[in-house]
């Protein structure tokens, strides 16, 4: 009887029930922890996500600062050459007059036969404002009369004295020699201001160009006669014999060198000055003109940290700890030095503007992610409990049959993930869920298969790419790359690039001394592209080098080559090649043609095709004959030849690049140097080409035949 009361008092539950009711307890109780975790987590994020902005923004604000503080130093850079290059071309164009005239002087010691003595007169105020030759002695104790024929012989410099002084009558202040017998000729239109006695002998200006031997700038100096500031420059004379026979010099009013100088305005604090080569500030708004110099060497002048790098002769931005940038570039012309004085807050302050914006910026970013985040916390927070709902109504067993399975397909998952590739899920169903655990293990054995190919196919890859990388620097190496490659010879001026469609090309130049008075150039392109042609470029270029010696008919050494070249040429490869020989003592050019682009010649400063006649390529037929041309160069004539990846380059429109537009752009910079002129060659095709694939090597080279070298 106790023990059934006992039973009656115990609620009966079926064992399904409680099941259910302990899996529904479980899920509800999952879901509360992973949402209590999910939102730790979510405030974690925040805090990241804040702190990573705060790091990114300086990191913006940091890089954004040091782009423009570069781009900012360099516009310095460029602006304080293209400055230096304005006052170097105005006193490169008195230093050439300058040595013309010394030049004349000396060939009219030379052969004093072949020129009329002219008269010169002594200095007379009738003749004034009127440009006349005045003879000025140094002192009353010259022998006049032996000196008399000498000073007939230099008045014929008068020729071309009056063309310079009247074409720039406005900058030139007089025109003049003195000679060391004694007397000094002056072309000037003020005969009021001409002495009769003057011991030029004690000038700094006489005694600068006889000691230095060549042109030389005295720096500016108010001018004695009260015509303003002045600079002189001048020059030596030779006599028949070559030894020294006096000075020719030229006075000019510096006003518009000057003012060139002080109108350069970078910002608020900058200014431009001149430094001559021993480091004296002779031009500079902060200085007066009474004879004295500041040198950047001294320790209380503002530029001194930056002295060494002023006089170094080289362009470039030096930065001091007083808060100044000076930035410089030479005057070849004078051997001076034109140098900008900046503050540095001018260069830094828009770096510092940047970094304080980008920093309020980043704060208010900070703020609108953390409105997001409360925003998507109560998002969140009413999703969980959807889905608490929604686990509650749905009921235990379904979850307990479709969980367990995957809960076991997700432990083998985690195996495959880890990386072990071989293990196998266990397949115990014949439905959905058993397809996918056969899914994954074929999915398994895939990525194995897939992994060791790719592992297989990265080292060959990586290995082909060393391969073909020290292939193209092989291939650099060989071809001539120091400019200039003969800085004794002052006969020429050569310049080569090669730009290869691929890691390695088929174009090559060379150009090497035969002898001491020939000049070898050779510009080749081999068919096809990559590691054969360039292999077949290599043998190419050693045969032409080794078989063109001196006085040789290039018409044989190609018939030599390519004998050679056809011998077991398996791959039928062959080459276009242009060779040519200049003289230097006759400006004779030979040359010999395979099958190779016409070259442009430049004559009387402008460049034309040379049409001459072209042999066969080489390494196509070994009995192929090859007849040598010739042409005559002057000085100052230039041979431009190229490859045909030229005049091929083809646009997005499928157009080519052709020889017309190639001798528009080479007559455009007709007068650069080569050094110059291919740059904005390649310049011009890069802007023709724009996006287009670039499908053959690009090589150029010019010869620039500057004057005949002196026979031995």
């Amino acid at each position: 009887m106790g023990d059934t009361r006992e039973q009656d008092m115990i609620k009966r539950r079926p064992i399904r029930q409680q099941v259910q009711r302990m899996v529904l307890l479980l899920c509800v109780a999952a879901l509360v922890v992973t949402g209590l975790l999910w939102a730790g987590s979510l405030f974690a994020l925040r805090d990241t996500v804040q702190r990573d902005s705060q790091d990114l923004g300086e990191s913006a604000a940091a890089a954004g600062g040091e782009a423009l503080l570069a781009q900012m130093e360099q516009n310095l850079y460029e602006g304080v050459q293209s400055e230096a290059a304005v006052v170097d071309a105005k006193l490169e164009r008195y230093a050439a007059d300058v040595r013309n005239f010394a030049f004349y002087a000396h060939r009219l010691y030379e052969e004093p036969a072949a020129y009329v003595p002219r008269e010169v007169l002594p200095p007379d105020a009738a003749s004034q404002y009127t440009y006349t030759m005045q003879l000025v002695w140094r002192d009353e104790d010259v022998d006049r009369q032996a000196v008399r024929e000498e000073v007939g012989l230099l008045a014929n410099l008068a020729h071309m004295w009056q063309p310079v002084m009247t074409g720039d009558a406005e900058n030139i202040a007089s025109i003049y020699l003195c000679t060391e017998s004694g007397f000094m000729i002056n072309y000037d239109e003020r005969s009021d201001l001409t002495p009769a006695y003057f011991d030029y002998e004690q000038s700094s200006w006489y005694q600068l160009a006889r000691d230095s031997g060549d042109v030389v700038f005295t720096v500016p100096y108010m001018d004695t006669f009260g015509r303003g500031l002045m600079l002189t420059c001048a020059a030596p004379i030779e006599d028949g014999a070559g030894k020294f026979a006096g000075v020719v010099c030229m006075d000019m009013m510096v006003e518009d060198l000057v003012r060139t100088v002080l109108d350069i305005d970078f910002g608020e604090g900058s200014y431009g000055f001149l430094v001559d080569g021993a480091g004296y500030i002779i031009v500079s708004p902060q200085m007066e003109y009474d004879g004295t110099f500041e040198n950047v060497r001294d320790q209380d002048c503002q530029a001194h940290e930056a002295a060494g790098s002023i006089l170094s002769g080289q362009a470039g931005v030096a930065p001091t700890s007083g808060r100044l940038y000076y930035a410089y570039a030479p005057i070849d012309a004078a051997n001076w030095t034109l140098a900008i004085h900046m503050p540095a807050d001018m260069i830094t302050e828009p770096a510092e503007s940047i970094r304080t914006d980008i920093a309020r910026r980043t704060g208010v970013t900070a703020g609108t992610i953390d409105k997001s985040i409360g925003r998507t916390g109560l998002i969140s927070l009413a999703v969980f409990v959807l889905i608490i709902a929604a686990v509650i109504a749905l009921g235990g067993g379904f979850s307990r049959k479709l969980t367990g399975p995957l809960l076991e397909l997700r432990a083998d998952v985690e195996h495959i993930s880890a990386g072990d590739l071989a293990h196998q899920a266990a397949v115990r169903r014949n439905d959905e869920i058993g397809d996918l655990a056969t899914a994954f293990n074929t999915m398994a054995g895939s990525l194995d298969r897939y992994i060791r190919d790719l592992t297989a196919v990265t080292a060959e890859k990586e290995r082909i790419g060393a391969e073909l990388d020290i292939a193209t620097h092989i291939q650099a190496s060989m071809l001539p790359c120091i400019f200039p490659p003969f800085p004794d010879r002052t006969e020429f001026d050569i310049y080569a690039t090669m730009d290869p469609a691929k890691e390695v090309g088929g174009d090559f130049y060379d150009f090497f001394m035969v002898d001491e008075s020939h000049l070898a150039i050779v510009m080749a392109d081999v068919s096809g592209k990559g590691v054969p042609a360039a292999l077949f470029m290599v043998i190419g270029k050693t045969l032409i080098k080794d078989h063109t010696t001196p006085g040789r008919d290039l018409g044989e050494v190609f018939m030599e080559v390519n004998k050679l070249l056809c011998e077991g040429n398996g791959e039928e490869l062959f080459i276009t090649a242009f060779e040519g020989v200049l003289d230097l003592e006759t400006g004779r050019f030979n040359f010999v043609n395979a099958g190779h682009e016409m070259p442009f010649i430049r004559r009387q400063g402008r460049y034309a095709p040379e049409k001459i006649r072209a042999g066969f390529v080489l390494a196509g037929m070994d009995m192929t004959r090859y007849r040598m041309g010739s042409l005559q160069m002057e000085p100052g004539d230039a041979i431009f030849q190229y490859t045909d990846g030229v005049t091929e380059a083809t646009n997005g429109s499928n157009e080519l690049y052709g020889m017309e537009r190639l001798e528009a752009v080479l007559n455009k910079n007709a007068d650069a140097a080569p050094d110059v002129l291919l740059p904005a060659v390649k310049a011009d095709i890069d802007a023709f080409v724009g996006d287009a694939p670039q499908f053959d090597d690009i090589t150029m080279l010019c010869l620039a035949f500057k004057k005949k070298m002196e026979r031995l």
